[in-house]
């Protein structure tokens, strides 16, 4: 490997932690923390929803204000978010009641979008074109990563008896570490201005592009948020049920872009994201028609091996339909998907409360994703 290809690598690694930081931890730790929550305060699984929809709207407002970021400001906010996301998780362990976490998730949500717009920018910016898809792939297994970390850390806390202020703190300390090793690698690059003539902005491309993400974000959301909650109201008897389906989230969420990738470099990305997104439909639908265990673990691997590569296929198709104003077309797909995944939580939360099952939400979310999927059959596959 070439110099400057051992560069290339050590940058999308530094991408690659800084998801496991704001996403992993910062955002989806609160999912298999949350049956713990719901056990030792007053939470329920109807206000854990609307705290995950605070997150979400913190998401949705750190985009807009991703994409307002000047190219030279970039790497500066990128790491004030990165400050932002460690405090906050360390922060969620030292309240038990619904304001001080609605402030904090508010805030959590607003860090990793800023992380996922302006540093996926400067990360997917430094990377050479002969690499970018590849090493891409590495920068977003970040966020199946730091699902494992979280899932494993909660496990063992869980083990220990500890409570849930404990699984808060150590995967905050973790992430402090995670920091001091970011900075040992050199510095995020600033994307540059290619040299070449621009091509020209797909506005209608990215139109039915933006819309299929907003259905993702719907769509992926209630398994992401309630994923152990499910598995604790099926299998009361089985204290580590919540353990397993999300551990299968995040283990099968770490090989899963190198996986899609090497499918869309055969299929194309609008193929392969068409097929991510079908399959995570059957992923999220699964505990609503395969009850037990066996469900809950199938949908855990489906969910865990689709969703982050739906967000690494539209993120590149984004960048390749806008390759000269990436930070606008990734932070209004981050915005949209924001908007989903502030309403999927609601809508669930609602079904709940009016069904007594999760059901119904389960099977909204899945149509919503085979919708996504029908979105982008007027996409040129050429253009990708």
């Amino acid at each position: 490997m070439a110099a400057t290809d051992k560069d290339a690598l050590r940058i999308a690694l530094a991408g690659t932690f800084s998801l496991v930081i704001a996403l992993g931890i910062g955002r989806f730790l609160f999912t298999p923390a949350l049956p713990d929550m719901i056990a030792d305060t007053n939470l329920t699984a109807v206000t854990g929803g609307y705290l995950a929809a605070v997150n979400y709207g913190g998401y949705l407002l750190g985009a807009i204000l991703a994409m307002a970021v000047p190219a030279h400001r970039a790497r500066t906010a990128f790491w004030s978010a990165l400050w932002v996301s460690v405090i906050t998780s360390l922060l969620m362990g030292l309240s038990h009641t619904f304001t001080p976490w609605a402030i904090n998730r508010f805030l959590a949500g607003i860090a990793s979008a800023i992380i996922m717009v302006n540093g996926s920018a400067l990360v997917l910016g430094a990377l050479p074109n002969h690499l970018r898809a590849r090493l891409g792939n590495i920068h977003y297994a970040g966020i199946g990563l730091g699902i494992s970390i979280a899932a494993l850390t909660v496990a063992l806390v869980e083990q220990l008896e500890g409570s849930f202020p404990v699984m808060w703190f150590a995967c905050g300390l973790l992430a402090l570490a995670l920091m001091a090793m970011l900075r040992v690698i050199p510095a995020l690059p600033h994307a540059r201005e290619q040299a070449h003539s621009r091509i020209p902005l797909n506005r209608r491309a990215l139109g039915f592009l933006i819309a299929s993400y907003t259905l993702a974000g719907f769509g992926y959301i209630t398994s992401t948020t309630y994923l152990p909650v499910i598995a604790r109201q099926q299998l009361p008897a089985l204290d580590n049920a919540a353990f397993y389906t999300w551990l299968a989230v995040g283990l099968a969420a770490v090989p899963a872009n190198l996986l899609w990738g090497k499918l869309a470099n055969r299929a194309g990305e609008r193929n392969a994201l068409m097929m991510a997104l079908v399959v995570q439909a059957l992923g999220v639908s699964a505990p609503a028609w395969l009850p037990g265990l066996t469900g809950l673990v199938t949908s855990g691997l489906l969910v865990g091996a689709t969703f982050t590569a739906v967000v690494a296929l539209s993120m590149y198709c984004g960048r390749q339909l806008a390759p000269h104003a990436a930070s606008m077309a990734l932070g209004a797909l981050t915005a949209c998907y924001g908007v989903g995944q502030i309403l999927g939580p609601v809508v669930t939360a609602n079904l709940l409360e009016s069904s007594g099952s999760f059901a119904p939400g389960l099977l909204g979310a899945a149509a919503a994703l085979v919708g996504a999927a029908v979105l982008l059959l007027p996409l040129s596959q050429e253009r990708f």
